[in-house]
């Protein structure tokens, strides 16, 4: 419910601050418009529960537990749960994903329009989880982007892609192949949502050379995120920013103040 709170009433206000309590649920939870736009839903899991009659949260509050458990397994209990603004989850317990992948998103604080704006955050949240994965010392496989449309009524309200690659921990080559997915899809549509996810993670032990880039100038775009990493983690992540993150429509460096869980992916877990 805190993540609702915040995704849906905190970051569009100024103060960034929300309140929600259970007997707001009706007025809130419920009220929201687009099932893709609560965290945990995706478009693949939206179109599912659509084909079962769920259109938004409200419906979702008033189907029957029992064929969301069917259709859905443990993960129909938390819908339904979360539907009713309950998390059972036991925060002193630290979560270990069975299938590994690395991935942040934002809900933007504004429509996006301008191509240059849209590209510069891609790019700040491609860095982000670049950073993470050689954190954990692995590679990349697999890049996938998800672009959500402002335009809540649209059909489709957004889209999904993603590509296999030579595994890689460069930010340069995992942010140009982003911009690639997303100028492929790209229509001019007004933009709200982003979201970037790597996988198909390998250790970084095995990393393969492409045939796109001499190995010596790949090993100097190694070392230099690296430089850039320990400098991040040393003195905050505002300390290195490319020059983009300060143009207009850039969040990385606000989000780098924000405190806990949500200073915008920068934690290197």
């Amino acid at each position: 419910m805190a993540k609702l709170a915040m995704d849906i009433s905190a970051k569009p206000r100024t103060s960034m601050i929300a309140c929600w309590h259970y007997i707001d649920v009706p007025d809130t939870i419920w009220k929201i418009p687009k099932l893709e736009d609560v965290w945990g839903i995706n478009v693949k899991m939206a179109n599912r529960l659509r084909r079962l009659g769920i259109n938004n949260m409200y419906d979702l509050a008033h189907s029957d537990p029992a064929i969301l458990k069917k259709e859905f397994g443990v993960i129909g209990d938390q819908l339904f749960a979360m539907s009713w603004g309950v998390d059972r989850s036991i925060i002193k317990q630290k979560y270990r994903p069975k299938s590994k992948s690395y991935g942040n998103s934002q809900i933007l604080s504004r429509d996006y329009e301008d191509q240059r704006e849209i590209e510069i955050v891609i790019q700040e949240i491609g860095d982000q989880v670049a950073a993470r994965i050689r954190a954990q010392h692995l590679l990349a496989g697999r890049v996938s982007l998800y672009v959500g449309y402002a335009d809540y009524e649209a059909d489709p309200a957004g889209f999904s892609i993603q590509e296999k690659i030579t595994p890689t921990d460069i930010s340069s080559d995992l942010v140009a192949k982003l911009r690639a997915l997303f100028r492929r899809k790209w229509r001019g549509q007004a933009v709200r949502r982003l979201g970037v996810t790597y996988s198909n993670l390998s250790p970084a032990g095995c990393q393969q050379l492409t045939f796109f880039l001499p190995p010596a100038e790949q090993i100097k775009q190694q070392k230099r995120d690296q430089v850039v990493d320990k400098l991040r983690k040393k003195y905050g992540f505002a300390s290195v920013v490319r020059a983009s993150s300060l143009l207009l429509g850039a969040t990385a460096i606000a989000r780098s103040r924000l405190v806990g869980g949500h200073n915008g992916g920068n934690a290197y877990e």
